[in-house]
């Protein structure tokens, strides 16, 4: 059952236009739940398998959650494009207020980017100081 409830937007969706929003909702977070579940208990195989030290029967494994992560990043893609489709376009008075709203999250994004790389070069730096610690201690 959606939650969207009662709402009788239409968008366009997977080339169709039209497409009612609880319908398409709907079948988008099905798709979804279904690969990331697939996934999940892909690697969850891969995991039992590498117990065995089964390689090469792993690889096959491995590439189909990779596949599963292309068709996720599509799925989300199209979730950002009924998302914007559903938003509409600004009107006059919103023009200038969205385009800054637009800057702003850029900005906020990368900084968020920007620290975490930041946060990863300092364990980095930190592991590597510990390990040399660690060898001048022996």
């Amino acid at each position: 059952m959606s939650s969207v409830g009662s709402c009788s937007s239409f968008v366009s969706f997977r080339g169709e236009e039209g497409i009612d929003l609880n319908d398409c909702l709907d079948q988008l977070y099905r798709d979804i739940q279904k690969n990331l579940n697939e996934s999940q208990c892909s690697v969850r195989n891969m995991a039992r398998l590498k117990e065995d030290d089964d390689f090469r029967d792993c690889v096959p494994i491995h590439f189909a959650v990779l596949d599963y992560v292309d068709i996720l990043s599509g799925l989300f893609t199209e979730l950002a494009a009924v998302s914007k489709d559903v938003l509409g376009k600004p009107g006059k008075d919103d023009k200038d207020w969205y385009k800054k709203e637009c800057d702003l999250r850029k900005q906020r994004i990368k900084k968020q980017k920007e620290d975490a790389k930041k946060s990863k070069d300092e364990e980095k730096e930190l592991l590597k100081k510990t390990k040399q610690l660690e060898v001048i201690n022996e």
